[in-house]
């Protein structure tokens, strides 16, 4: 568990934020409806482990995400909504990145190039997988959802919390899908027994690491990513 908070987070180390929300009481003079309402406030997770709730997601990107300067290059790949999200990408790349500080930083363009491959930028995209149904843009697996949730599961800290019916909300799944790729990037570092480069995190995130040189779609997945983020890429270079 980390000894400090990200300056992001509302909330002191072990509790996570509540969001203002209605609440019965008895009638009275001062709520003659019986209804009141409670302002947001933090509250204690019993674990002591981080844990983030889609309330305070929301509450983050909503306060810190307008001024972000690394942002993924604008490019739609010819999808209607292919920079509707960018915020998303660059703030919570930013955010991870600065929770694990990696040796090489998680790259917003190629979060951008896998949410491309993954679904087109489409937010209501449903797909069957071996994991359960994989959601929204980054197609998050529901297995994923319950292991991030998983306060006794393979996750040491910084789980994630949210409903079946909320990880297709484009800031909560770009939010988790991140928090999954770091993951995914450990468990490939482990298996090569090297740090894993982010390419390769992106394939053991697809189940398809050890699938690479010896499947044919494993290959053809992997050089659409790759392609993806060299376009994105120099693009970038070309303003410059």
């Amino acid at each position: 568990m980390t000894d400090r908070k990200h300056p992001w987070r509302p909330c002191p180390l072990g509790q996570h934020w509540v969001r203002e929300h209605p609440r019965t009481v008895p009638v009275s003079e001062e709520n003659p409806d019986g209804k009141t309402i409670v302002d947001g406030h933090c509250r204690n997770n019993p674990s002591r482990h981080e844990i983030f709730v889609a309330e305070e997601i929301h509450k983050i990107s909503a306060e810190h995400f307008k001024d972000i300067i690394n942002r993924p290059t604008p490019d739609d790949f010819g999808f209607p909504m292919g920079n509707a999200f960018d915020d998303f990408i660059a703030g919570w790349t930013q955010f991870w990145n600065e929770i694990f500080k990696p040796k090489e930083p998680l790259d917003p363009d190629l979060v951008k190039a896998l949410i491309a491959n993954e679904s087109s930028f489409r937010t209501q995209i449903d797909t069957k997988s071996k994991d359960g149904t994989a959601r929204g843009l980054i197609q998050l697996t529901e297995r994923s959802r319950k292991i991030l949730a998983n306060q006794k599961g393979e996750l040491k800290d910084f789980l994630i919390t949210v409903p079946k019916d909320e990880i297709k909300d484009p800031n909560v799944n770009i939010f988790a899908g991140i928090r999954w790729l770091f993951h995914k990037k450990n468990l490939a570092s482990h298996h090569l027994k090297r740090e894993a480069t982010w390419i390769e995190a992106i394939a053991e995130y697809k189940g398809i690491r050890t699938q690479l040189g010896k499947i044919e779609k494993a290959g053809r997945i992997m050089r659409d990513i790759d392609e993806k983020y060299r376009r994105l890429k120099g693009k970038e270079e070309s303003k410059k």
